[in-house]
């Protein structure tokens, strides 16, 4: 039991000490720690060291007179290239969809080509004739007289555009399958 007593005396004593000496070194002024450093005494014998001398004094600025002034040359203007129209073969097709629309369009670059091919492939499927209605062999229901209604209807549209006529009031759509159709273009 007196060995116990003593080792804790001996860590308590230990824990304090520490504790003292970061007291003090955090507490005493940071000057008198330059007294601990270990430099040699000056040499008395030497002299102390002259500063430097002054920069000479520059001459003063001479006007020049008689020099004649430069003129000013403008650059010789660069000629910019002007970008040809070029006939680009190019075709449509759509994802996982055979091609829709080929041929030829004329722009000034591979990336109009590729404008000009989707505004071709759209305008083609757009104006094309329709495929052919299925007659179905039954009893005629509601859902088979409405969609034959609307394939006469496209059919006459894209007659009156064909001859050139603007239906008043009608807006130039796409359907999801005719962007879907013309997603895709490549041009060579």
């Amino acid at each position: 039991m007196g060995a116990g007593l003593r080792m804790r005396a001996l860590k308590f004593l230990a824990v304090v000490g520490m504790t003292l000496v970061f007291v003090l070194e955090i507490g005493l002024p940071h000057d008198c720690a330059a007294l601990w450093a270990q430099l040699p005494p000056p040499n008395p014998l030497t002299a102390p060291r002259p500063l430097p001398s002054a920069p000479a004094a520059l001459a003063a600025p001479v006007l020049p007179q008689g020099v004649p002034s430069l003129a000013v040359v403008s650059p010789p203007a660069t000629p910019t290239p002007t970008p040809s129209a070029r006939v680009f073969n190019c075709s449509c097709f759509g994802p996982a969809s055979p091609t829709h629309w080929m041929g030829r369009v004329t722009a000034p670059g591979y990336f109009g080509a590729r404008q000009a091919a989707v505004g071709a492939c759209l305008s083609f499927n757009q104006t094309r004739e329709p495929p052919p209605a299925v007659v179905p062999t039954g009893p005629p229901s509601l859902a088979t007289s409405a969609v034959a209604g609307v394939v006469a209807n496209q059919a006459a549209v894209a007659s009156a555009l064909s001859a050139g006529q603007q239906l008043p009031g009608s807006v130039t759509f796409f359907t999801p399958q005719q962007l879907s159709a013309c997603s895709k273009c490549t041009c060579d």
